[in-house]
């Protein structure tokens, strides 16, 4: 038994990610014993909420959508308006939950899929009405913050009516299954496990590369710029997947115990290094795939006086971490819009041999390709089969596993497998208060040290692959 309530419930988010992963969740018909209410502002009949909810869902499920599938999800759908910044309509969602009947029989999950100004009068709210019983929890989108002080104030308005073992901060990218695999490939492989530090491997690359603009967010980009909204994101939690040691077991805090470690552990970046350590650029005019895009300043022009235009678009750091695995591996973290191609991997790159007999200036190595496809290939260096030179040369030879063959089924998307942990009870893909505030410290200091030394923006021209960066 299972209540959702969707603060947000039609907002951008729910529509496009939430409600098509819990249509995929629900629609079977086996869960009739759910309900899922989306909250928002404004008045909305049933009929009017349902058609705008079906409109979008053959949109964005496209050939999965059925009218029997629709059937099923929409009874178990409802509507409801409440001022979420004010006093207006909670006795609604009182009346809704029903806790003096349910006496916690029935899981209830709160998704907060509205903008952080809002946390603290819903979570407000939550606690008067006594909405927030041990068997809730509560779901929040990363970025927490825009700042370690920022970060800080949110997590105290969560923690005044959660407990740490009832909120779940969503970051998307640990819901992918190329991320998720990062876990089973380093700790249920002795090839892997053995030549996982830093006698075996030379650096580690890695790279999430964006085709899109600032598009629609224009304001909070330049505001919150590359280095907060991606790297303290995403490429953090690639970071400590791929560097942690291996936890006590698979719980949630052995594993979270270990992401903190590797965070903690990482050398800062000061201005004493920051010019040596870091590169930030914003893209100019150029062509992507055949069409002449604009630059980030051109592009910004519609909200001039809402910006200043001094957030970056493209950050590479290089990062080490100061343990004894890892101590003098660097790692290459890249990151862009309006890049050339639109990908993200993790490239490990193994040392050459001891011996200097071949050209192995490439190195053997191994790619996880997290997007757009789901891969693991391992390249080695082999004899080149044909050519005059072919004796002493050699090739480079990939052996890849892809889950693009028919023997894998649908790949659930990242909002959809995270939700269903939710459901569950397990945070393991999810990110706790510590690791957010250590995350926040180290990201801080970099932009303050690029404050305090005046570091040049550069340019790269869009569908490029930003501007250089000695590695």
């Amino acid at each position: 038994m299972l209540d959702i309530v969707i603060f947000g419930g039609v907002g951008d988010l729910a529509l496009r990610k939430l409600l098509p992963s819990l249509y995929y969740l629900f629609s079977d018909g086996k869960r009739e014993q759910c309900r899922l209410l989306c909250v928002s502002r404004s008045p909305l009949e049933r009929d009017a909420f349902l058609k705008k909810i079906k409109e979008k869902l053959e949109q964005f499920v496209g050939t999965d959508f059925s009218e029997e599938s629709w059937r099923n999800f929409k009874s178990i759908l409802s509507y409801m308006d409440i001022d979420l910044s004010g006093q207006d309509g909670w006795e609604k969602l009182v009346d809704f939950i029903n806790l003096k009947d349910n006496k916690c029989k029935r899981d209830i999950i709160y998704y907060l899929s509205v903008t952080p100004s809002l946390f603290a009068p819903i979570c407000r709210q939550l606690g008067r009405k006594e909405l927030n019983p041990d068997c809730s929890r509560v779901v929040v989108e990363k970025p927490l913050g825009e700042d370690y002080e920022s970060a800080r104030e949110i997590n105290d308005i969560l923690a005044s009516c959660f407990n740490e073992c009832q909120i779940y901060r969503i970051d998307h990218y640990l819901g992918k299954e190329a991320v998720q695999n990062i876990l089973h490939l380093r700790f249920s492989n002795h090839l892997i496990e053995t030549v996982w530090n830093n006698q075996h491997i030379d650096h580690v690359e890695i790279t999430v590369s964006e085709q899109v603009g600032v598009e629609s967010r224009a304001q909070f980009l330049d505001r919150i710029g590359t280095l907060r909204d991606m790297v303290q994101n995403h490429l953090m939690q690639l970071l400590t997947y791929i560097t942690m040691e291996t936890p006590k077991s698979l719980s949630a805090d052995d594993i979270r115990d270990r992401k903190i470690e590797v965070i903690k552990a990482l050398q800062p970046i000061t201005v004493r290094n920051v010019a040596e350590r870091t590169v930030r650029a914003q893209y100019t005019a150029g062509e992507i795939d055949g069409i002449k895009v604009p630059g980030y300043l051109e592009e910004l022009e519609p909200v001039r006086d809402k910006v200043n235009g001094k957030g970056e678009t493209f950050v590479a750091l290089k990062v080490n971490i100061d343990n004894g695995r890892w101590r003098g591996v660097p790692f290459i973290l890249k990151t862009g819009k309006r890049m050339a191609r639109r990908f993200a991997e993790i490239r490990v790159k193994f040392n050459p041999p001891s011996n200097d007999l071949y050209d192995t200036r490439d190195g053997n190595q191994m790619v996880i390709e997290i997007q757009p496809a789901l891969t693991v290939s391992i390249q080695m260096l082999m004899k080149q089969l044909m050519g005059a030179d072919a004796a002493v040369k050699s090739h480079a030879n990939r052996m890849q596993i892809a889950t693009d063959d028919e023997h894998f089924k649908r790949v659930p998307e990242a909002y959809e497998r995270l939700i269903g942990e939710v459901i569950k009870g397990n945070q393991t893909y999810f990110v706790r208060d510590d690791e957010i505030m250590a995350s926040w410290k180290w990201i801080d200091r970099i932009r303050n040290a690029w404050e305090e030394t005046e570091q040049e923006m550069k340019t790269y021209a869009a569908g490029t692959d930003g501007p250089d960066f000695e590695e």
